[in-house]
């Protein structure tokens, strides 16, 4: 017997709901993270150099441009849920609370595979704290982003304990941190041997254009996965959101191509400081990178799909959203490698010094970075299922409120 009024919350039953496909996901994506993880460690005892495919002339590889990628999306997602929970627009306020929490994951994988990439990462937070330099352009970012990403943890406990006002200043200062962090990525690549590659005027516009097609990518296929995870329709909110999402991502689609389209006509009429770099690009051993990759997959094919379903068709939206992510990926990682393949005194035919520098990702590179994005996977799916019986608590705890008024 209960009390009229009260609620009964089974959350056995609401435990047991999760899908066999979830359940399936989450086990190969968990076993697939940890082997990424091992992977990491292995390096780290046997030593970078017998584990790693980076040198003296390319000592930034897959795993940075990793980082890179993750933090973007993580800083995109953050200027997504700001839309909503900053700014106070109603049409992104269904999707607040799993964008931040995907911002958390983001940047704990981007966290992930720089500290992986390191080879003693202890040192980072021990000399970060002990013996800091504020002249280190490195020194900033690690600084920035473990406090964003404390900010980050604070607004979502906020939001979980329905303080919304509080949730939405440590929204703001974490808004601010990643802007920050994100508008000095460039400074960042500037301490690689002054690489002609990195320095167009252009960059901090393009990182940030970058990080928001990112976060707008990530939140429409990521809300797409929890909607065929939670097995029910869309609900008219989310649809407005996701819709408006992909309107915005037309927007920046477009100025995507604009940076791309200047790439090709810097490249073709010599109007770049390395003509060689962009060669490799356009007509070199990285052209299929860059006409399927950061021609097609980043900009073309996302623009016809989210056109195609008129901003409607949340499938078709998730769609885009993944081939953008991947595309995108491959523009970053281009735009860390393929710099760093010309040496920085090749104008002056010195002898023995090769035109082209190579580079090609090892196992462990490549095992740590499908780790990290396994953990980011992995991380959203336990979110998912403990979201789910938060909601229904939440739904049942409504409804036996009703009933008491009622009775």
């Amino acid at each position: 017997m209960t009390k009229p009024g009260s609620a009964i919350i089974d959350t056995d039953a609401a435990a047991h709901t999760v899908s066999t496909l979830h359940l399936i996901l989450l086990a190969c994506f968990a076993i697939l993270s940890t082997i990424g993880i091992s992977f990491g460690i292995h390096a780290l005892v046997l030593g970078h150099g017998e584990t790693f495919n980076t040198t003296r002339e390319v000592p930034w590889g897959l795993l940075i441009a990793s980082y890179v990628f993750f933090a973007s999306m993580s800083t995109g997602l953050c200027i997504v849920a700001s839309l909503g929970q900053v700014f106070g627009i109603r049409v992104f306020q269904p999707i607040v609370e799993r964008t931040i929490f995907l911002a958390i994951v983001t940047i704990a994988g981007g966290l992930m595979s720089i500290s992986l990439e390191l080879e003693n990462p202890w040192r980072v937070p021990i000399y970060g704290v002990l013996s800091p330099h504020p002249e280190s352009n490195i020194w900033w970012k690690s600084t920035i982003y473990s406090i964003y990403f404390v900010l980050l943890t604070l607004d979502l406990t906020m939001l979980h304990l329905g303080k919304r006002k509080a949730a939405a200043r440590f929204g703001l200062v974490a808004l601010i941190a990643c802007l920050a962090a994100n508008l000095n990525m460039k400074a960042d690549m500037s301490v690689i041997g002054s690489r002609e590659f990195w320095l167009e005027n252009y960059m901090p516009l393009y990182f940030a254009i970058q990080a928001t097609l990112l976060g707008c990518s990530a939140t429409m296929f990521f809300n797409w996965a929890a909607i065929k995870l939670d097995k029910q329709p869309i609900d008219a909110g989310m649809q407005d959101a996701l819709s408006m999402i992909a309107k915005i991502s037309v927007i920046l689609l477009i100025l995507t191509a604009g940076f791309v389209g200047w790439k090709i006509y810097s490249g073709l009429f010599n109007m770049t400081e390395n003509q060689d770099a962009m060669m490799l690009l356009l007509k070199g051993s990285y052209a299929g990178n860059f006409w399927i990759g950061e021609v097609i997959l980043a900009v073309l094919a996302p623009l016809a799909l989210i056109t195609a379903a008129r901003t409607k068709n949340v499938t078709a939206l998730a769609a885009a959203g993944l081939v953008c992510l991947v595309g995108t990926f491959v523009m970053i990682y281009d735009l860390v490698v393929v710099g760093q393949l010309i040496p920085v005194f090749h104008q002056y035919n010195i002898v023995d010094l090769p035109r082209y520098f190579s580079y090609t990702p090892s196992l462990h590179e490549d095992m740590i970075f499908i780790g990290a994005i396994s953990f980011v996977i992995t991380a959203f799916l336990i979110w998912e299922h403990f979201y789910k019986i938060r909601a229904m608590e939440a739904a049942s705890l409504t409804q036996g409120t009703n009933a008491g008024v009622g009775d």
